[in-house]
């Protein structure tokens, strides 16, 4: 397998987490970046000078602002995405029995009466 493959692979695996991992670095820097100026602004009012953004990110405010973000956004959905990838509960739509194939884990048959049209046109079609 060439190092192409590997990496298709591992991003084909690990996709999801990838986008929800980098979404989560994305808020982070935007909550970084947009924190000071707020803080600054409550700092003005109460007649205080204004911090710089490293001087922030050692504040209480973004610290309380990060964990009630983390913990009502990022920890639940993170851990649910983890959890449902990784552990089976019987009975539940989200989860595939480990053990057997189905249906969703075949390859698209465009040569079944029933396929939709993308499976049966194929090319970038079907990758959208």
């Amino acid at each position: 397998m060439s190092s192409t493959e590997r990496k298709r692979n591992f991003v084909q695996r690990n996709g999801l987490s990838i986008v929800l991992l980098s979404l989560m670095l994305l808020f982070l820097a935007g909550q970084a970046w947009t924190g000071p100026h707020v803080y600054n602004e409550e700092r003005l009012e109460d007649g205080l000078g204004t911090i710089g953004l490293w001087t922030y990110l050692d504040t209480p405010h973004f610290r309380s602002a990060l964990f009630e973000n983390w913990e009502s956004e990022f920890l639940q959905m993170g851990f649910y995405v983890l959890f449902t990838r990784s552990l089976y509960q019987l009975g539940s739509s989200e989860s595939k029995d480990p053990d057997k194939e189905e249906e969703v884990d075949r390859e698209p048959d465009p040569t079944r009466k029933d396929a939709p049209w993308p499976v049966r046109r194929g090319g970038w079609i079907l990758a959208i």
